[in-house]
Order: C-alpha cells, then sequence, then structure tokens
C-alpha cells in the first residue's frame, strides 16, 4: 500500500511539473479589421492584447492602439505581446522598423481583394498563431458557401444584373464610392452584382455627376453610415444622391468595404440574397 502511494504521488508531481512547464498563452496584436476578425475566428480573440480602432467593435475587450496607419511603437510594445499581424495600411513605416528592432515579430498581409487572396491570408494567420486545423475548416466553409451561391445564381445568368453604387463614410461629411479593385467590388460580382461605377481603381470622392452618370439600383451602404447620415431618408437628402430617384438601399457590416476577411461568404450570401430575391413559390 505504501508503494502504491508513493507512485500516485509520483505521478502527481510529474503531472504538477508537466503543467507548470506548459509555455505561456502567447498574446498578439492585430491592424486591420480582415486580421483582427480572422484571428476572432480561428477561436483565439482572448489573446487579442492589442487592435487598431477599425478592429475594436470585433475584439472590444482589446486595447485599442489608434489609427491604423499612425501606430505609435511606444503605445505597441507597453502591450507586451511579441508578435504583431498587421494588413499592408499599418504603418507608419518607420515605426514597424522599430517595433522589429525591438525585438517584435511583424508580420504585414498584402490586401488583395481576391479570393484567392483571402483564403491563403486565413490559412497564413492560423499558421502563425498554430491555429492550422481550424483554419483548414474556415477555408473549407468558406469555399463551400461561395460554391452555394454560384451555384444558385447559375441559372440567372441571362438575366439583368443590378447596377450597384457603393458608398461609404471616410471622414465627418466625406463620402467616398468603391471603383474596381476593391474589396466591394469583388463582393458584387460574385453576389451577381454590376459595380455602378467603371473607369478607376480604388475609392474616390462621391459627386452627383457621378451618380447620375452610374445610374444606380442600388445604393450599398456600410451600416454606420446609414446611421450617420439619419437613414434611408437622409441618404436621399444628401446633395450627391437627392437627383437620383428609384433606387434602394442595402447594408452591410463596415468591415467588409475595408477588406476581405472569413466571413466573405456570408457577406456574399447576403447580398445575393438581396440583388436576387426568391420569389415567392420558388423552389
Amino acid at each position: 500500500m505504501r508503494r502504491l502511494a508513493g507512485v500516485r504521488v509520483l505521478l502527481a508531481l510529474l503531472a504538477t511539473g508537466a503543467m507548470a512547464a506548459e509555455p505561456p498563452v502567447q498574446k498578439l496584436i492585430t491592424v486591420g479589421p480582415a486580421i483582427t476578425e480572422t484571428v476572432v475566428a480561428l477561436g483565439a480573440g482572448p489573446r487579442l492584447a492589442g487592435v487598431d480602432d477599425s478592429s475594436a467593435p470585433l475584439a472590444p475587450e482589446a486595447r485599442k492602439l489608434g489609427y491604423q496607419r499612425v501606430l505609435s511603437a511606444e503605445g505597441v510594445l507597453a502591450l507586451g505581446a511579441p508578435l504583431l499581424l498587421a494588413s499592408e495600411e499599418a504603418g507608419p513605416p518607420t515605426v514597424l522598423e522599430q517595433l522589429r528592432k525591438s525585438g517584435m515579430e511583424v508580420v504585414i498581409f498584402a490586401n488583395a481583394p481576391t479570393v484567392e487572396a483571402t483564403r491563403r491570408q486565413l490559412l497564413e494567420v492560423a499558421r502563425r498563431i498554430s491555429r492550422e486545423s481550424q483554419g483548414q475548416a474556415l477555408a473549407q466553409a468558406l469555399d463551400e458557401e461561395l460554391a452555394r451561391v454560384a451555384s444558385r445564381l447559375e441559372p440567372l445568368k441571362g438575366d439583368k444584373r443590378p447596377k450597384v453604387l457603393a458608398i461609404h463614410a471616410r471622414g465627418a461629411g466625406a463620402l467616398m464610392v468603391s471603383g474596381q479593385r476593391t474589396a466591394v467590388d469583388t463582393l458584387l460580382r460574385l453576389a451577381g452584382g454590376e459595380n455602378a461605377t467603371q473607369g478607376f481603381e480604388g475609392h474616390k470622392a462621391l459627386t452627383a455627376e457621378a451618380v447620375v452618370e452610374a445610374a444606380p439600383d442600388i445604393l450599398l451602404v456600410p451600416v454606420s453610415t446609414v446611421k450617420t447620415v439619419g437613414g434611408v431618408e437622409g441618404l436621399a437628402r444628401l446633395p450627391a444622391l437627392a437627383l437620383r430617384k428609384n433606387w434602394r438601399v442595402v447594408t452591410l457590416e463596415d468591415g467588409h468595404f475595408m477588406a476581405l476577411g472569413p466571413r466573405m461568404g456570408q457577406a456574399v450570401t447576403r447580398l445575393a440574397d438581396a440583388f436576387h430575391p426568391v420569389k415567392p413559390g420558388a423552389r
């Protein structure tokens, strides 16, 4: 009995030692809503020590570090996290270099608005935080959701695609419109819509002339922008939009206007439902 008790004590000590030897959970910092969204979707949200302001709604418990383009090295280093995952908008470059010289691992991701780039980013973020299996599951779920939407839209090839004008606020009173090679442009195409603005890449200021020329059927607007201008009625009163009538408003969460993340499939599904609603009685 004494020998058995001794074995039990030894096993308990070994177990305690093994637990003590386990490394602490690594904290990290993310900059860019798509990166933050990916970390949260991978189940690592509690590890976030700090995020940029645009990511704050996705990680309310994390410290806010300010606008992603004007980070402070002191503010980032004060959090004691050894890893920074950021989109290419993060900066300034001098601060990122200072972080590297201080021993912090800084990983920058290109913000390419394509399905394949989004998938690669998801898997690489998962690898960096040791969540590979969760990353594979998320990537598979994304592929399957996009495939479902594509299958549903296949019979509509000959039908008219609604012309969609995607606008968002950038600063107080500044409305921008999204052109080609943007996250929104990709979402529109995948959801069976047509970007009403053509001939430029990126974003530019919204003007009444551009709205008249675009002649949109639908306005796609971030949820926060609709609230800021006073709802749909407020949108209709804006000088840049007042000349165009008979459009309807579709809203989308703000982050989808900045970059494509793991919820891209959900955004495409939502837009496809809005652009091509199922007719009553249809299966």
